[in-house]
C-alpha cells in the first residue's frame, strides 16, 4: 500500500511532543512491513530552529517538508506552509490511503477538499486534540463549523488511542463502529539495552544516593508541573535530599515555573536540564527514583511507558488516559490532580519501599516490552488502512 501522512511536524521535530514521536515510529514500524510510506510536513523543528532539508528519505519513509510562513508562530502552534496544498495534491493522486494527524490544522483543512474530490479515504488521529481546552477557543468553534464536523463525518476512520478517546468522538456523534481503539508504542530496540546512567548526576551536580523525582515533558501548564512543584515543596519538609529534576523545553510556561521555584525556597533542590534525547533521556529516566506525570489533561502520556520500559516507577493523575489502564495492570500509582498532599505522600510511600519498587518496577518494563511494541501495533494499522482502500 501507498500510505500518506499529514502531519504539522515530523522527523526530527522532538520538541514538539510525544505525537511527532509516534507518527515517527509507525511510519518505520510500517515501511519495515514493506509498506510505501509518504509523509507531508513542514520545517517546523523547535522553537529557535527549522528543518533544512524539504525532501529526504530516512528509514525507507519519504519525507516532504513545506516551509513555514514563521517559526515563531510554528512553535505556538499556529503551522501556515504556503504553497502545502499545491504540494499535497499530486501525492494525494497516488495515495491508497491518508492518515491525518492533529484534528484542528492548518494542514488537514488545505488537504480536506483535496481528498474530498480525488475520493481518498483517509483516517484522523486527534491525538487528544478533540476538546476545546488550551486557548483560542473561539477560532477552534469557527474551525470545527467549517472543517471539523466534515473532517469527523467524512473519515473512513477515527483513531483512538484508548476508551477516554473513543468516547469523545461518540459524543461528538461519531457512529462507534467507525472508532478504531490502538495504543501508542515504544521502540523496543532503544530500551532492550539501556545506556549506563552513571553520568547523569555528575552532569547536574547530584550526589549519589540522593532520590530523584523525575519531570519529563514540554513545560506547559496543561503538564501540571506547577502542581508537581507544590507537591515537591511539602516533600522537602520530610525529605530535604531529595532532588526535583525537570526536563523538557520550554512551551511557553518554564519562567512562571521558575517564579514558583523560587518563592518556595527550593532552588537549591532543582534542576532545569532543558530538552534532552537519546541516551540523554534515557539516563534520566534511569537515574530517577520516580516519574510523576502531573497533568491537567493527558490522551496517552508516551513518557509513562517509557519509565517503565527504563524500569523506573510512575505516578500519574486521574486526568490521564492511561491511568484507568495503569490500575488496572498495576503497573504504577493515580493521584487526584490538585491533591498536593495526596501526591507528596505517594512519592515519599515510593521513595521508602525500595523492594516493592524494585519488583514493581521489572515487572513493568517487561509488560511494556511484551505488548508495546510498534512492529505488533503497525500490523494492526495495517488491517485499518486495508479496510478502509477497501471501501474507496
Amino acid at each position: 500500500m501507498r500510505i500518506l501522512h499529514i502531519i504539522p511536524y515530523f522527523y526530527p521535530a522532538w520538541a514538539y511532543g510525544g505525537t511527532c514521536r509516534a507518527a515517527w515510529e509507525l511510519a518505520r514500524a510500517l515501511v519495515r512491513k514493506q509498506q510505501q510510506v509518504v509523509v507531508y510536513t513542514t520545517d517546523a523543528l523547535d522553537a529557535h530552529s527549522r528543518a533544512l532539508l524539504s525532501f529526504e528519505v530516512v528509514d525507507g519513509v519519504e519525507i516532504h517538508r513545506v516551509r513555514n510562513l514563521s517559526n515563531h508562530l510554528a512553535w505556538k502552534r499556529a503551522f501556515f506552509p504556503l504553497g502545502f496544498g499545491r504540494r499535497l495534491h499530486a501525492a494525494l493522486r497516488r495515495a491508497d490511503v491518508a492518515h491525518l494527524h492533529e484534528f484542528r490544522s492548518y494542514q488537514n483543512a488545505v488537504a480536506l477538499p483535496r481528498m474530498e474530490k480525488l475520493d481518498v479515504p483517509f483516517v484522523l488521529t486527534a491525538q487528544g486534540g478533540l476538546p476545546r481546552i488550551m486557548g483560542r477557543h473561539a477560532l477552534k468553534i469557527l474551525y470545527d463549523q467549517s472543517v471539523g464536523q466534515r473532517i469527523l463525518r467524512n473519515a473512513a476512520r477515527l483513531h483512538a488511542l484508548n476508551e477516554m478517546e473513543r468516547e469523545q468522538f461518540i459524543e461528538l456523534g461519531v457512529e462507534p463502529e467507525r472508532v478504531a481503539i490502538l495504543p501508542n508504542g515504544v521502540d523496543l530496540e532503544q530500551y532492550r539495552s539501556l545506556p549506563p546512567a552513571d553520568g547523569f548526576r555528575a552532569r547536574f551536580d547530584i550526589p549519589e544516593g540522593v532520590p530523584i523525582v523525575l519531570f519529563l515533558a514540554r513545560v506547559n501548564k496543561i503538564k501540571g508541573v506547577d502542581f508537581l512543584v507544590s507537591s515537591f515543596e511539602l516533600l522537602c519538609r520530610a525529605s530535604p535530599q531529595t532532588v526535583l529534576v525537570i526536563v523538557g523545553p520550554d512551551d511557553g510556561y518554564l519562567p512562571e515555573v521558575k517564579r514558583q521555584v523560587q518563592v518556595l525556597g527550593i532552588e537549591g533542590q532543582v534542576r532545569f536540564t532543558g530538552y534532552l534525547d537519546g541516551d540523554d533521556k534515557l539516563q534520566a529516566y534511569q537515574a530517577a527514583s520516580v516519574y510523576v506525570l502531573p497533568s491537567a489533561y493527558e490522551m496517552f502520556a508516551i513518557t509513562l511507558l517509557e519509565s517503565l520500559a527504563c524500569g523506573t516507577p510512575i505516578i500519574a493523575t486521574d486526568r490521564c488516559g492511561l491511568a484507568d489502564f495503569v490500575r488496572q495492570n498495576d503497573l504504577g500509582s493515580i493521584v487526584t490532580y490538585g491533591d498536593v498532599g495526596g501526591l507528596k505522600n505517594e512519592i515519599i510511600r515510593i521513595l521508602g519501599r525500595p523492594r516493592d519498587v524494585h519488583r514493581r518496577a521489572g515487572y513493568g518494563r517487561q509488560y511494556v516490552l511484551d505488548h508495546f511494541g510498534w512492529d505488533s501495533i503497525a500490523e494492526n494499522w495495517l488491517k485499518v488502512y486495508k479496510t478502509c482502500a477497501a471501501g474507496r
